[in-house]
């Protein structure tokens, strides 16, 4: 699947709804990561345990197929979702013909850095210095 590819504004326009599904799938990631601490085993379990066992993973399951659905939204939304448990996402942009990632972290209010393909959040810059740019090759247009 080839990216999809934003410009600034459209990427802020999204973030409402990016918002939504990344408040449904860090949820799921923190409790799927409780669930997955709980530690059964099949040898020392009595009944009631084993059902118990039974219950947390069908638990388990469900909310990892809601959590590959919210991450599965997401993606169709042309997101990438860097990481959950922080909460970072990046949207492809360009700059000088080349890819650029405009990145959004979940605290932070609107798009406040972009950093190339392989910095990654390291590599993080603010997003004035990209509309500077931007308006520096459209003022080169006219």
């Amino acid at each position: 699947m080839a990216h999809r590819y934003f410009t600034l504004t459209e990427a802020e326009a999204l973030l409402p709804k990016v918002k939504l599904h990344m408040d449904k799938l860090m949820n799921l990631h923190d409790e799927l990561s409780a669930l997955s601490g709980v530690k059964l085993h099949a040898e020392e379990l009595d009944w009631k345990t084993h059902l118990l066992a039974i219950n947390i993973n069908k638990r388990y399951h469900e909310l990892s197929f809601k959590y590959f659905a919210e991450l599965e939204a997401l993606t169709h939304l042309g997101c990438y979702v860097k990481d959950v448990g922080q909460g970072l996402v990046d949207f492809y942009s360009k700059l000088d013909q080349k890819d650029v990632l405009l990145c959004w972290q979940y605290d932070e209010p609107t798009i406040l850095y972009y950093h190339d393909e392989s910095t990654g959040k390291s590599g993080r810059i603010p997003i004035h210095v990209l509309k500077e740019k931007l308006a520096a090759q459209t003022k080169t247009l006219l």
